[in-house]
């Protein structure tokens, strides 16, 4: 089997099983009847054990192959999903679900990273198809969770993916040692520091984030409208990978950062025109993914698990600073967007010099 034919295989099956794992977590987690308060407690804890730990998690699969996170992922899904439905779960047996459910999803995270990254061949496709995925999912759980559906038919999605996850430990079988390695990841300009890459990663990441509760949105009220955000967001994480590598990761980070700045700003009331300004903005995604892979080749897995902390940092600060001024939310855009924009031509190596 040639690189392109496993990477591809590895993206391919890594998206279907990141949809399917959001379709899980968001089918319980749309489920939850409860107080607004508590509903963003739920959501800040989901997130941060589900986000922040990746890190951990995706260091100690680089460190030893013993560590099997995508076998372990889903017997911690269904097993926080059943708790939940069967036993009505509240009070402590609530949080143990929710814990379950949260560390199951950082798991796939990984297994998924770790796979389409390693497998790549120093191509940001495959990785960005895989992320791509979770979009897709976590609109169909949360439209899937307002119908009269049996949580049993959701049970038995989340069990199917186990075999799936199976099927993904044999493509790192006759992986090629070079390209396990990940020495074709080559975006940053020779010199600069880990630490330094990694940080303005996690900010710009951070960054995405938190602009993205405050992008003005008032044409989004109906379902379809919501469906539609998600899967503009998916394709533009998709499509954020595959220009880094057909035209260029500068490039590709000027049409993600700034090209999309006049749609995000403009497409307030139209959704044509913000859900352009949404998938370009989605594609920093592969950008940032690509910068911290280049400076932390033999840890993928720790790498990925910078960019899903900042996820959670990111989110977490616009829940408690969320304005509704759209004044205001315009110039925090332009601004964040324009030093996102410099740190990043400060660390990416020109088109011409990245192999």
């Amino acid at each position: 089997m040639t690189v392109n034919q496993r990477s591809a295989r590895a993206a391919i099956l890594y998206f279907v099983l990141h949809l399917m794992n959001e379709v899980v977590c968001y089918f319980m987690l749309y489920r939850i009847f409860k107080d607004p308060v508590f509903i963003v407690m739920v959501a800040m804890i989901y997130n941060c054990v589900a986000f922040v730990p990746q890190f951990f998690w995706g260091a100690l699969r680089d460190l030893t192959e013993k560590f099997k996170p995508g076998i372990l992922s889903v017997p911690l899904l269904l097993s926080g999903f059943l708790i939940f439905f069967i036993f009505d779960a509240k009070g402590v047996l609530f949080w143990i679900s929710l814990t379950l459910l949260s560390i199951g999803n950082a798991l796939i995270h990984i297994s998924g990273a770790e796979l389409t990254i390693r497998v790549s061949g120093g191509k940001l496709t495959p990785v960005a198809v895989f992320v791509s995925g979770g979009a897709f999912g976590v609109i169909l759980g949360q439209v899937l969770a307002s119908t009269k559906m049996s949580f049993w038919w959701i049970a038995l999605l989340c069990a199917l993916m186990f075999p799936l996850v199976l099927i993904g430990e044999t493509l790192y079988k006759g992986n090629p040692k070079d390209c396990d390695e990940c020495k074709d990841f080559n975006f940053v300009i020779t010199g600069r520091k880990v630490a330094v890459v990694a940080v303005a990663a996690f900010f710009i990441v951070a960054v995405r984030s938190y602009v993205g509760y405050e992008i003005p949105l008032e044409w989004k009220d109906t379902l379809t409208e919501s469906v539609m955000l998600f899967v503009f967001m998916g394709i533009g994480k998709a499509a954020g990978g595959f220009l880094c590598d057909k035209i260029g990761i500068r490039k590709t980070a000027f049409i993600s950062i700034i090209g999309a700045l006049p749609f995000l700003i403009l497409g307030n009331q139209i959704m044509a025109i913000s859900l352009i300004g949404i998938m370009f903005f989605s594609m920093t995604m592969a950008v940032t993914l690509g910068m911290v892979i280049s400076v932390m080749k033999i840890a993928p897995g720790a790498a990925f698990g910078v960019t899903t902390a900042a996820i959670f940092a990111g989110s977490t600060i616009a829940l408690f600073t969320k304005s509704t001024n759209i004044v205001t939310n315009i110039f925090i855009i332009v601004i964040s967007s324009a030093v996102c924009f410099l740190m990043a031509l400060y660390i990416l190596k020109p088109e011409r010099e990245e192999k």
